[in-house]
């Protein structure tokens, strides 16, 4: 049986229960569900959830502090999913830096579940797919959502490879490290959290200083790569950007052609085939 994914099955169901389309606000979503947001200047967490048990109310405390509209607004989204989602009344009342947006600790299913709450909710399919449609894969167009929607860098890009039917993927790096990646459903390759960054790479070079990257290029695959299952000299399109308040890198990688030395749609076909055999080679062809 398939797993359901709470945290965006319960952003579109609210969505249509508000009947909000378009670009949706989550301070105005927070109203309508009497949750009243307040900025104040608090230190060790960047957002709080108050509530009384038992009653259908509550505030939501965001860190004044926070540098950008879009994280702020995506806190207030995150918050806004521990609010609505079952069992998420028992977890802590305030959320960190390091439990908001990051995607990458399994170990914290309350927080990654109101991340991807909060992804869906601020980019629903039917508004963020057409804005990536037509688009060659870069991380320029999605800065560009991120900023039209009001929402983080990192969720934007999260969302671009859920939505997207290229072969992406997306990798947020911290001191020189991956600590994150969400390929889209094509991509068809494992990246290791805690995998070093190579030299050769526009992230390492985002790491280094030597050089900023306004666009995707070509880089070796075997950089990112296992390079047993990629052809000898083939390339994959990178495109990194820098972002020293984090002490990171975000990554999106492009395969453009095809990379792999060996697929199963590889496997020379029988000599003879049966008509009534329905093995995988007959599946495959048909």
């Amino acid at each position: 049986m398939t797993k359901v994914n709470r945290g965006p099955a319960y952003a579109k169901a609210l969505l249509a229960e508000l009947k909000v389309s378009g670009s949706p606000d989550a301070r105005s979503i927070a109203a309508q569900l009497q949750l009243d947001v307040t900025e104040l200047d608090v230190q060790g967490f960047d957002g709080g959830l108050v509530r009384a048990k038992g009653t259908p109310f509550g505030a939501i405390i965001v860190r004044d502090s926070i540098r950008e509209p879009g994280r702020k607004n995506f806190t207030v989204a995150h918050e806004i999913g521990h609010f609505v989602l079952p069992g998420h009344d028992a977890s802590g009342a305030v959320c960190g830096s390091s439990d908001i947006g990051n995607w990458a600790d399994a170990s914290q299913e309350l927080e990654r579940e109101a991340d991807e709450f909060a992804a869906e909710l601020l980019l629903p399919t039917d508004y963020a797919k057409p804005k990536f449609r037509d688009e060659s894969p870069s991380l320029n167009i999605i800065q560009t959502v991120a900023n039209e929607s009001n929402v983080s860098f990192s969720a934007t890009a999260w969302r671009y490879c859920d939505l997207v039917s290229e072969r992406c993927a997306v990798v947020w790096s911290k001191s020189g490290k991956i600590s994150w990646y969400k390929p889209s459903q094509e991509f068809g390759f494992y990246l290791k959290r805690g995998w070093e960054i190579p030299k050769g790479t526009q992230a390492w070079e985002c790491f280094s200083g030597t050089r900023t990257h306004e666009h995707p290029e070509p880089v070796s695959a075997n950089l990112w790569l296992d390079e047993r299952v990629v052809r000898e000299n083939s390339v994959l399109w990178e495109h990194s950007i820098g972002l020293p308040f984090y002490e990171s890198v975000l990554s999106l990688l492009w395969i453009k052609d095809r990379i792999e030395s060996y697929s199963d749609y590889d496997e020379p076909e029988p000599e003879e085939t049966d008509p009534y055999r329905l093995d995988s080679v007959r599946r495959r062809r048909e």
